[in-house]
């Protein structure tokens, strides 16, 4: 499983972006999945739903299953080994394409408004490996349009997903 993230600054268009590359890698017969940092707290689980009083009762984790979908709640996020975790919830998956996590060591994808942004949020050093902007931004790395997504879809190939590559050929 290889990950790649994508990272900038609020309403740059981020969700829009991972939106785009999922289908994209899906018919080039990758099997892909997602996970989408938050800075904030959101309540997940509703409040009298049977998985909410679970973890009222003290559970420290619940998991929620259906004919159809699971869910996963946990109280101790913090305490996890992220790469055990992604490891386990993604397991089978080739890619997995994330929203957020700009401080964790992952390649990365950078979406800059260059009427908005002078630098990017992410270096180099920071693993960024392409930015998308719909306008000339001087940097490092590769640059695509919005409108590039198969030619961003075959640099992540190419560049990140080494012997998976084979796949979309």
């Amino acid at each position: 499983m290889k990950i790649v993230l994508v990272v900038g600054r609020k309403k740059r268009g981020k969700t829009t972006l991972v939106e785009r590359l999922i289908p994209e890698f899906i018919d080039r017969g990758y099997k892909v999945g997602s996970i989408k940092h938050t800075t904030s707290d959101h309540t997940f689980d509703n409040p009298g739903k049977d998985s909410f009083r679970h973890a009222q009762a003290g559970a420290e984790r619940t998991l929620i299953l259906s004919p159809h979908r699971m869910a996963f709640f946990s109280n101790r996020w913090q305490s996890r080994n992220v790469e055990r975790l992604l490891e386990f919830l993604f397991e089978g998956c080739d890619l997995v394409i994330g929203e957020g996590f700009k401080d964790s060591p992952y390649p990365k994808i950078e979406i800059m408004d260059a009427s908005r942004d002078r630098v990017p949020v992410s270096g180099p050093e920071d693993n960024l490996r392409a930015i998308v902007c719909d306008q000339e931004v001087k940097g490092q790395v590769p640059v695509f349009s919005t409108r590039q997504i198969a030619e961003l879809a075959d640099f992540v190939e190419k560049s990140l997903l080494g012997e998976l590559g084979e796949k979309g050929a």
